[in-house]
């Protein structure tokens, strides 16, 4: 959806928004690009004189390329074959963004969870309950162990399963090839056991990073439809944040980003009695991306909202130290 330029901003500072953030948006020429292709193609082999098909194929890839390669403002400057190569080969795409392999978040909550979940599984394994979960005892001591002001802790725990980080860093480390479930009980594997030392701390954060993008399912977290695109589209999200991140934005800015990049998503939700598909999107996308990928990973830093203008339960974030990490070349 797009923000109309005498808008609010949606950053909240009270600003319009062509005075604001979108400004930051360099303008690019919208004339050409809203024409029809095959408009474009007709003046194409009108100026040209193509008179065979090959001519005309020939013209028509150039007219493709060009196409794909133009930045646009709904990608916030990037091109189409840029953002394929974000979407697509997020972790492939050395020539769009590179990533310090030596750099990880310290205080990563998915990082600590893993390496106090593997404390506890130790050398003899742990045994599993019936369900085939994590014993409720270790479940409440990593609880114990990780500092409380690092993510929102659940009142009380009475399975795995209600200790919805631990339950998803097992998920994640048994598909990361870190941790086997065999003849009831939890094992660490031979990869696990090397990673969890402390001179492969910023391995052991990529190799579960890049799992938890690219093989578990951030849908099974929530309870709200698919939506395939928010976890697809996880580098650009990273993008937004890299270049809106230094200062605190509230939630909604990001969302509003994803949703004008990716307008049909909407379309995935249903109309509510109380919220518009919109407000389920931005709650979503909110959820699954800014406090489960990007906090959870510990790639920016979230607090409430005090403004008393603001709405009931928002946050706000920023992303200082993702620069370290990564770098588009955009």
């Amino acid at each position: 959806m797009k923000i109309p330029r005498n808008a609010p901003c949606p950053c909240g500072s009270g600003k319009k928004y062509k005075r604001c953030c979108g400004a930051d948006i360099q303008p690019y020429e919208d004339s050409v690009q809203g024409m029809n292709v095959a408009q474009q193609l007709a003046q194409a082999i009108k100026a040209s004189g193509a008179s065979t098909i090959e001519e005309m194929n020939v013209l028509g890839q150039q007219l493709s390329a060009e196409r794909n390669a133009r930045p646009l403002k709904e990608f916030l400057g990037l091109s189409p074959e840029q953002m394929a190569n974000l979407l697509y080969q997020p972790l492939a795409s050395p020539g769009l963004v590179t990533f310090n392999e030596d750099w990880f978040p310290a205080q990563s909550t998915a990082l600590l969870l893993f390496e106090a979940l593997a404390s506890g599984i130790g050398e003899e394994g742990i045994k599993a309950t019936g369900k085939g979960n994590l014993p409720i005892q270790l479940c409440r001591d990593n609880l114990a162990d990780i500092p409380e002001d690092i993510f929102i802790r659940p009142d009380r725990i009475r399975s795995e399963t209600e200790f919805d980080e631990l339950h998803t860093i097992r998920i994640v480390g048994e598909l990361a090839g870190l941790i086997e479930h065999r003849k009831s009980r939890f094992y660490l594997t031979p990869l696990g056991q090397e990673l969890i030392q402390v001179e492969h701390r910023a391995q052991l954060f990529h190799v579960l990073f890049n799992t938890y993008t690219s093989e578990f399912n951030w849908a099974y977290r929530d309870l709200y439809p698919d939506v395939e695109i928010i976890q697809t589209a996880w580098l650009f999200s990273l993008y937004c944040l890299s270049v809106f991140g230094q200062q605190w934005r509230p939630c909604r800015f990001y969302a509003e980003k994803f949703m004008q990049a990716f307008p049909v998503a909407i379309n995935e939700m249903e109309e509510g009695e109380y919220y518009s598909p919109e407000q389920q999107l931005e709650s979503c996308y909110g959820l699954r991306t800014l406090d489960r990928f990007a906090r959870f990973w510990g790639l920016i830093e979230m607090r409430p909202l005090t403004s008393p203008k603001s709405r009931a339960f928002e946050y706000e974030l920023q992303a200082p130290r993702l620069s370290e990490w990564l770098h588009f070349n955009c």
